[in-house]
């Protein structure tokens, strides 16, 4: 009973600070989302009985983040909820001119938004260059658009992360009630800056993500992923450890063709690894992070000083650790469908940007073991070509090593929300 007296004795003003005495609406509005958010870990606890401890531990330890995390779980219960109801019971999906999708029993193309669980990530820092990030920005984001919509590299660090996802489901029917799909990926991110020009100015407006190169394990995966949100995902085979196994090896083998010639013939073969440099102590964590807040600011700071990178092109500082803050992660994609009467035209093209949130965040570590990344020369897979990675192919070689400049671990839960198109092309009448 003391222990409980005394964690209500510190946690009373954390509460009352997350409210504001002079807004009641405001104060009421935080009280609810608080305690949707809290009926939700609940019933994920009663699911999970063996977090309980480490989940007390975190409520003596850390009660203002707790609430906080609680507060915004809550409050995207309740946006979730009003579209939910918006487009199933008030008509919402009636005002799209677009026609009713045909859903199939067999159907790959989950409806979204989708809830990610158990996402386990596996992240390595490589250094690219900022003159072929800008190309990649140009042939895929910027030219489409002719220039609606300016996307920039805002930095030349590239991100490979490697995910062992437990499972990928629909939030709503009819797929939600189809089950959960296990996940496996590798995926490159590249940062972008998001503006317009405003004559000789840019005018810098946010940032997004970019994933120019995406590997997963299985067709529901890659057909959602392409179908619904245009995410050029290809099909992989991986071996990636689980949290309790050493970090030793990450892999990557796809579909390739070597080179390219009216006669080559595709083969499965291995397109990366990454592989763990033994330094001495095994598995060596020199940080770790009980918080996405613990963690997002200290992989900011091992990047940049202050926290802070330039826009390209004006010099000017945008503060990487608010925007990691926000939980919430943009995603663009270019999503195109080539036309069935001109192979050398899309019917449909457009640039998406799809808002992916952190729900809940369960720990990571910051390993201080070297690693090393190694990828293979193919034609089909021009992944050195077109991000700018270390040198290039040394000539006549047939792989390239590349030091990594930090690994990392997070394990969190998130969703993938509807996105929104920035940009279409016209449609053809």
């Amino acid at each position: 009973m003391t222990r409980q007296l005394d964690w209500y004795k510190k946690t009373k003003p954390l509460i009352q600070n997350t409210m504001n005495p002079n807004n009641p609406l405001q104060t009421m509005q935080t009280s609810f989302h608080t305690a949707l958010g809290a009926v939700s870990e609940f019933t994920a606890l009663l699911q999970e009985p063996q977090k309980l401890t480490n989940y007390f531990t975190r409520m003596q330890q850390k009660p203002d983040q707790l609430f906080q995390d609680l507060a915004v779980k809550g409050k995207n219960m309740e946006q979730d909820m009003n579209s939910f109801f918006k487009n199933y019971f008030c008509g919402g999906g009636d005002k799209s001119p677009y026609p009713k999708y045909i859903e199939r029993a067999d159907g790959q193309a989950f409806n979204q938004p989708y809830e990610i669980k158990g996402t386990k990530m596996y992240g390595f820092v490589v250094e690219g260059s900022m003159a072929k990030l800008q190309e990649v920005c140009d042939k895929y984001l910027n030219d489409p658009n002719n220039g609606e919509i300016e996307y920039r590299p805002a930095m030349n660090y590239l991100v490979l992360t490697f995910n062992k996802i437990d499972s990928l489901s629909s939030i709503y029917p009819p797929d939600y009630d189809k089950g959960t799909v296990h996940e496996e990926e590798a995926i490159f991110w590249m940062l972008t800056v998001v503006g317009k020009r405003v004559g000789p100015l840019f005018i810098a407006e946010r940032l997004a993500w970019f994933m120019p190169y995406v590997y997963v394990n299985n067709s529901p995966i890659l057909v959602s992923g392409r179908e619904v949100y245009g995410f050029f995902k290809e099909l992989g085979l991986f071996q990636i450890p689980e949290l309790n196994q050493e970090p030793d090896l990450f892999t990557v083998d796809t579909l390739v063709f070597k080179e390219f010639s009216p006669t080559s013939q595709s083969i499965d073969a291995r397109l990366l690894e990454v592989q763990r440099v033994n330094t001495g102590e095994k598995h060596q964590a020199i940080k770790t992070w009980d918080t996405f807040e613990e963690a997002a600011r200290a992989i900011a700071s091992l990047l940049f000083d202050n926290n802070e990178i330039l826009i390209p092109g004006l010099q000017l500082p945008f503060n990487l650790l608010e925007y990691l803050l926000e939980k919430i992660v943009p995603l663009v994609t270019l999503k195109q469908i080539r036309d069935v009467e001109n192979s050398k035209k899309a019917c449909y093209q457009a640039l998406i940007e799809s808002p992916m949130q952190l729900q809940t965040f369960y720990g990571g570590k910051l390993f201080g073991d070297q690693f090393q990344l190694k990828i293979n020369n193919f034609a089909s897979q021009p992944i050195v070509q077109d991000l700018g990675l270390h040198k290039g192919y040394p000539a006549g070689s047939e792989s390239i090593t590349i030091p990594v400049k930090l690994g990392f671990v997070l394990h969190f839960d998130f969703t993938l929300k509807d996105g929104k198109a920035v940009w279409q092309a016209p449609q053809k009448n």
